[in-house]
């Protein structure tokens, strides 16, 4: 082999070594989509109770509202730790009244 394919050889392992470590992973965080979308369709129809509500999706990242205003948090990222796009950031919010679920709110932060 001349010099010359040798360099083109490298550079051909060199580029696609970096392409493959540039894998796009689905990175989540947060609360499970499942999760909020079982709550989303059937808080209606079920009067889920705080407790009900930690047993589904776990407890709230923030509390106000004398306990009532339940916040939590959901995030899905695709990329690795250099590139990474969001799919979604979004915000529930569940307000309760007297310890049951009356109304549930999802804010996109996108």
């Amino acid at each position: 082999m001349n010099i010359s394919k040798k360099f083109i050889l490298l550079i051909f392992l060199l580029f696609s070594s970096t392409f493959i470590s540039c894998s796009k992973d689905l990175h989540f965080s947060g609360i499970s989509e499942n999760s909020v979308n079982e709550i989303l369709q059937n808080y209606q129809n079920k009067n889920y109770s705080k407790e009900d509500i930690i047993n589904i999706i776990g407890s709230p990242l923030v509390t106000e509202d004398s306990d009532n205003l339940w916040i939590y948090r959901m995030e899905k990222e695709q990329g690795n730790a250099t590139f990474k796009k969001s799919i979604y950031n979004k915000t529930l919010k569940l307000r309760f009244d007297a310890n049951v679920l009356r109304s549930v709110e999802e804010i996109n932060l996108n």
